[in-house]
């Protein structure tokens, strides 16, 4: 992951890149005093960008063995992200629209939305959705949750696999070597895909890109480090596919309330959800 921001939004609000959350708070006061049509981020509720925030925080909420889980979003690292999440909301510092959508693609061409924590694969986005944008967006590490600190994490991903079923399983395991570890991996590349391979994300040639949009940026090196830094131990539920898909349920009242629900009382009530739905499917869970 790394933070995209905004930085003709930022300049003009007076705004240093924020290097840690507290910063980052501080930051999304001032853009949206000095504009009011105009917010750090947006947001109204998303489960895959909580979990990746939640990671690099240092929250471990999933435990899993086998058919046994655990699921815990009271330790101290989840806290923190729910109540630094929680007075965004209160104070109306988040723009209210979801990713992906044409509201969100023109925010960031406009400068409504100053700011993204997202993947390493969000500049082919960029290029491609948010034309507007060439030239006044950069890429910074994420802000840390404690000065001096560097921790990352991932944010979605990717796969290509053969089936069983398949009566073509050879050519199709030769796409995907060309794909993932042989020629196409540049072609790929070139075409904003982030390397499934650490020769290339160590390659000068890569690391040496500059990107036109991103102000003649070397963003890879940003990126290669964030892959550094990503922290360990994390897992993801067997029904993550499911939980997510129930994540407003719950959380999502937090934004629904306009922060009178706190984050953390959604993550519980999620968490509830979960272990109900863990146990009726026949796992272990806790």
């Amino acid at each position: 992951m790394a933070l995209f921001y905004n930085k003709e939004v930022f300049d003009a609000a007076g705004v240093e890149v924020p290097t840690t959350w507290d910063e980052y708070l501080d930051a999304a006061r001032a853009i949206h005093a000095a504009n009011p049509k105009q917010y750090i981020a947006n947001d109204i509720g998303d489960a895959v960008k909580t979990l990746s925030l939640l990671w690099q925080a240092g929250a471990r909420p999933y435990t899993v063995d086998g058919t046994t889980v655990g699921i815990d979003f009271s330790e101290e690292a989840s806290q923190k992200y729910a109540e630094l999440w929680t007075t965004l909301i209160k104070e109306e510092l988040l723009y209210p629209c979801a990713d992906w959508s044409d509201e969100w693609y023109r925010g960031l061409g406009d400068g409504t939305i100053a700011s993204l924590a997202m993947g390493a694969w969000m500049p082919a986005s960029f290029v491609g959705g948010v034309e507007a944008g060439a030239g006044k967006w950069r890429v910074a590490p994420l802000p840390s949750w404690e000065a001096g600190e560097t921790a990352s994490s991932e944010m979605g991903g990717s796969s290509l696999a053969v089936t069983a079923a398949s009566d073509k399983q050879a050519l199709a395991y030769h796409f995907i070597e060309y794909a993932n570890a042989g020629a196409g991996v540049a072609s790929r590349i070139a075409n904003g895909a982030f390397p499934a391979t650490t020769a290339d994300l160590t390659s000068e040639e890569f690391l040496g890109t500059q990107f036109d949009y991103f102000g003649g940026q070397k963003a890879n090196e940003v990126f290669a480090e964030s892959a550094e830094a990503v922290t360990e131990g994390w897992s993801f539920l067997p029904f993550q596919a499911y939980a997510n898909s129930i994540f407003n349920d719950s959380v999502g009242k937090a934004y629904e309330s306009k922060g009178t629900t706190s984050i953390a009382d959604g993550l519980s009530a999620w968490q509830q959800a979960c272990i109900t739905y863990g146990n009726q499917q026949g796992f272990a869970v806790s």
